[in-house]
């Protein structure tokens, strides 16, 4: 295949809604330009973008997958991206390398959630969009209603073309810059009078637009003036790179004929073509240069530079590097420097991608996006640049997880959690740490079904069931009241025994809140050698407290008599006295469970803000305030942890996924009594659980 120049290229990421038609209409592109010589099928598992097992299974895409389309001497590379919430991450990833998106929603007559979420994200990386609606042709669809739904919320979308509707069937369109109307091969016919008032509503709104992108411009508008073509052209290029204008168009991704795409999906990528910006003038990104942060534009007369956007784990090749040229030219058998770990890197094959099937090519120029495998040191992220080229491009902020489940293999878990590990390379927004506390081994993610989908991947590839369950809390242990015991060891089984005494005052309160221990011993009742022997003891012994075995914190021991045998006391003897009398006295001393408390931030639109805080009290939460920001109440509250381990879930169904929030622990908060019986119960059940293994 041949390379092609910066301004004959045009990165466009497929966004929006699961569901709406994005793979379909990916499908519908590349068939149309021969990139591909079969029209594959969503439904029917045969599409090009959706080839994982799990993403033919249930039907919707999980990753992001390229692709390309040549269309009138451009290349359109395809980034095909996951409509579903939980695979939020591969959207971010594609926004980051593509240079324009195409928003697609379907013709319901209503503002899907995930058109909301895919424009927000679009204005708040000032990446250019276009929104083509989808499937009007289906039955009860509502064009129109859908695009006054859209207006309605966002000001700065119109309409370019409008469908011509028979039968409930797209036969034609009319251009709201000419108003001149077509059939579906492209052939000159009269514009339908009923749409007429629309025609030039829309056309006024453009025309408007238009003007707003130059003073001369608005002078003659004021004046009644008409633009001529080019004026019109440079304005709609300005106020797109502006992002005060978003064009919309309709069509069908499928055609309903088999083998056929409609030619609705024609216009879209001659619209693509001219409308969208080449990867030069598109925003810049930033970086650090020699210690200096910068911002860097798509240049091709510059030294080589790219960033790797993402990583796929393909069974012959290898782990294959998708990335994207930034500046430069990259040639198979070039040397490069990892600017972010340090180390040189060998490009091997360069290809480009077609959902699975890789294509090579000898290089790619500046604004190009493709892929390579078989490097050391490189993952996801990583900036690859010409060895005299100190460079390295500011990371790409992924969602943070938001759910954790733990996870139990039914046999060789320790490969099971290697495979699970090996996952992360793939989706940065999935994580596996043990929790050093409770021994669980936790996945943590978006959402359950991208949790799942991982597990189910594993057992796919190595035969091993993996079941989830809640984590455990690491809850602490601590004392409301002071104690004072005695703790006595005394072992004589013939030979030389063992002998250790001492009393000790146990009491809330340790200098450091973790524990503190205090020697009050006076005339030598323990003699000074074995005093360190009891602090050690007692450190042992509040690793477990004695309600449910949780770490013991802030407390206070004091040492204040004790006895000892001049033979038979040992280091051994006073260690263990320490321990008698820590089990003794806990229990006297009004033990209770602490629990975290985290702080959490909520964003849901305002129509949602009394459903959240109602649900945030019923999990004991405090609210600590709200506030507004882009239009959106954000929700500031501390709640125990435990309350909140499927938030994200259940957040998402009380917002219909227009809600997100983040976590960070605030401290530890005494657990409510009437709690306390079932965690003794969890942790007693666990431990039965670990004796059978």
């Amino acid at each position: 295949m041949k390379s092609f120049s910066t301004q004959s290229i045009r990165n466009v990421a497929l966004i929006g809604h699961s569901g709406e038609g994005k793979t379909s209409l990916a499908e519908a592109m590349m068939f149309a330009t021969q990139a591909i010589d079969r029209l594959g099928r969503v439904d029917d598992g045969t599409s090009t973008m959706d080839y994982d097992d799990e993403e033919i299974k249930r039907k919707i895409s999980i990753s992001m997958s390229l692709g390309y389309a040549i269309h009138k001497g451009t290349k359109i590379n395809l980034l095909d991206v996951p409509g579903f919430f939980d695979f939020e991450g591969e959207m971010v990833a594609a926004l980051h390398a593509a240079d324009s998106a195409v928003v697609v929603t379907s013709a319901s007559g209503s503002v899907t959630v995930g058109t909301e979420k895919a424009l927000e994200l679009c204005t708040a990386k000032k990446t250019p969009a276009f929104i083509f609606v989808n499937a009007v042709d289906k039955e009860n669809s509502d064009f129109l209603g859908t695009v006054r739904a859209i207006m309605a919320k966002y000001a700065s979308v119109v309409p370019i073309e409008l469908p011509i509707m028979e039968g409930g069937k797209m036969v034609g369109s009319v251009s709201v810059l000419t108003g001149k109307a077509f059939d579906m091969s492209g052939k000159e016919i009269s514009a339908p009078a009923a749409l007429a008032a629309e025609v030039e509503e829309f056309n006024g709104k453009l025309m408007e637009m238009v003007a707003e992108t130059d003073e001369e411009l608005m002078m003659k508008f004021f004046e009644g003036e008409k633009f001529s073509e080019e004026e019109i052209q440079k304005g709609l290029h300005a106020a797109i790179m502006d992002d005060s204008f978003i064009p919309l168009m309709a069509g069908n991704a499928i055609s309903g004929v088999a083998n056929r795409v409609s030619d609705s999906i024609i216009r879209l990528m001659d619209r693509i073509v001219d409308l969208m910006p080449n990867p030069e003038k598109a925003h810049k990104v930033k970086a650090v240069k020699n210690g200096e942060e910068i911002e860097v534009g798509v240049d091709p007369s510059a030294p080589f530079s790219a960033q790797v956007i993402k990583s796929v784990v393909d069974p012959y090749v290898g782990k294959l590097l998708i990335f994207k040229v930034e500046q430069g030219k990259l040639t198979s058998g070039d040397g490069v420097f990892n600017t972010t770990v340090g180390k040189p890197e060998k490009i091997g094959a360069l290809y480009v991608l077609k959902g699975k099937k890789q294509e090579t090519v000898d290089c790619l120029e500046a604004g190009d996006i493709g892929a390579v495998a078989k490097l050391v040191y490189t993952n996801t992220n990583d900036t690859l640049a010409a060895s005299d080229c100190k460079l390295e491009y500011e990371k790409i902020e992924f969602p943070s997880p938001v759910i954790s489940y733990a996870v139990k293999a039914v046999k060789d878990e320790e490969k099971a959690i290697q495979g699970l590990i090996k996952m992360q390379e793939e989706d940065a927004t999935f994580k596996v740490e043990k929790n050093i506390e409770t021994g669980d081994v936790l996945i943590s993610g978006l959402g359950e079904a991208q949790l799942d989908i991982m597990c189910k991947r594993v057992k796919a590839k190595l035969g091993i069931e993996i079941t989830w369950q809640e984590p455990r809390v690491a809850y602490r242990e601590t004392i409301r009241k002071s104690a004072r015991e005695e703790g006595k060891h005394k072992k004589q089984s013939g030979g030389a025994g063992q002998y250790g005494d001492v009393w000790i005052k146990f009491e809330p309160g340790a200098a450091d809140g973790i524990f503190e221990f205090v020697d009050a011993v006076v005339g030598g009742a323990v003699p000074r050698q074995f005093i360190p022997a009891v602090e050690k003891g007692l450190r042992e012994a509040i690793k477990h407290g004695t309600l449910a075995g949780y770490p013991m914190v802030n407390l206070k021991a004091t040492l204040d008599d004790g006895k000892y045998h001049p033979v038979d006391s040992k280091e051994i003897a006073f260690i263990t006295a320490a321990k008698l009398a820590y089990d003794a006295a806990i229990p006297k001393a009004s033990p209770c469970f602490l629990e975290p408390i985290m702080e959490a931030k909520i964003t849901v639109p305002d129509e949602y803000l009394g459903d959240i805080l109602g649900d945030m009290n019923k999990r004991r939460g405090r609210i600590l305030g709200t506030d507004m920001a882009n239009g959106k109440q954000i929700i500031t509250a501390e709640v125990p942890q435990a309350e909140m381990f499927r938030y994200a879930t259940d957040l998402r169904s009380m917002t219909q996924g227009r809600g997100r929030f983040s976590m960070t622990f605030v401290r530890y908060e005494e657990v409510p009594s009437t709690n306390n019986d079932k965690i003794i119960a969890d942790a007693k059940k666990r431990e039965e659980e670990a004796a059978k293994k």
